[in-house]
């Protein structure tokens, strides 16, 4: 099993493939450079995976978030040759293009490159039947300071830094599980403030160490980097406040007898300082567009008054079960 110094979102280990590795990493301070070779990890989704537990009932699929934040994990594991401690600054961008299910194994094929602005991580996830995902990640230097991220989507999508009450928030937990599918331990956001239907919502989070994520951690404390809430989850959660705008006109809790909503694709997601158990989550999120059934969120996510996530555009679709099927 490769260990990371972060929180383990997903449970499955990934077994790897010695990379091959060109003998020259050029152009250290160029935007001209040499690439690596491919290296390629692989990932047997285990049918008794905890995020399938709750993604969702009666019809499990291994979402997005957790395509990015393999990708991610293995990135770290195979950080280009001289480049320093790495920590991700952004997802530039993530198309996914078929469902991942239990059993299926995954193979993450990732090419690093340098530019003038850092390290980038292009990596390809596929099945033997299927191209899955396609995910481009950009990292800094791990001890550089972090920038402030500013907000997304201007006023409208950040009701909650000026207090707004108006729409038809607040949303207990109760009604929240009345309109979106996600159970188990893959609920992930707690109430809804406020809610405009077809414009905007804003909801929280509440991170503890109860969760099941920071299971395998040794019952002695840890270097506090593993405490990190993993970004598939931080995603995740404001996945769920979109979601929950995406049926504000009709509900979507069974997908077997209704739609399957699908995370598309991500533009341009930016992480801030990391986010830690006793942190709340409060998401700010806009519908920026509706194109038939495929709607377009972009918002952000602070903790404290800090912005530690910002989503350019979130594409959310609805899929009949049936077509998602082989």
């Amino acid at each position: 099993m490769t260990s990371h110094s972060e929180c383990r979102s997903v449970r499955t280990p990934f077994t790897e493939r010695p990379a091959a590795w060109a003998n020259s990493y050029g152009g250290y301070g160029s935007v001209s450079i040499d690439s690596f070779d491919d290296t390629t990890v692989t990932l047997r989704l285990d049918p008794d995976e905890l995020v399938f537990h709750g993604h969702y009932r009666g019809f499990p699929i291994f979402a997005g978030v957790f395509l990015v934040e393999t990708a991610h994990r293995a990135a770290l594991a195979h950080p280009p040759i001289a480049a320093p401690r790495l920590r991700l600054a952004r997802l530039e961008s993530a198309r996914f293009l078929h469902p991942s299910y239990p059993g299926d194994t995954l193979s993450f094929t990732l090419r690093w490159k340098r530019d003038a602005r850092g390290w980038v991580c292009r990596a390809t996830a596929a099945t033997d039947e299927h191209q899955v995902a396609r995910i481009r990640l950009r990292y800094e230097a791990a001890d550089a300071p972090v920038a402030p991220l500013p907000a997304v989507g201007g006023p409208a999508a950040d009701a909650s830094a000026a207090g707004d009450t108006a729409g038809l928030g607040p949303l207990s937990l109760p009604d929240v599980m009345a309109r979106i599918p996600h159970r188990d331990q893959l609920l992930l956001i707690d109430r809804v403030d406020t809610f405009h239907p077809g414009e905007r919502v804003t909801a929280v989070k509440a991170v503890t160490f109860g969760e099941p994520w920071y299971r395998w951690l040794a019952d002695e404390p840890a270097d506090p980097g593993a405490y990190s809430y993993p970004i598939g989850l931080l995603m995740e959660s404001f996945n769920q406040a979109a979601a929950v705008l995406a049926t504000a006109e009709r509900a979507n809790t069974d997908v077997l007898a209704d739609e399957v909503l699908m995370l598309g694709g991500y533009t341009d997601l930016a992480f801030g300082a990391p986010v830690l158990p006793g942190d709340l989550l409060e998401h700010s999120v806009r519908l920026s567009r509706t194109v038939e059934d495929v709607q377009i969120f972009e918002g952000t996510t602070r903790v404290r008054g800090e912005v530690v996530l910002t989503v350019g555009a979130a594409v959310l679709a609805r899929r009949p079960a049936g077509a998602l099927v082989g």
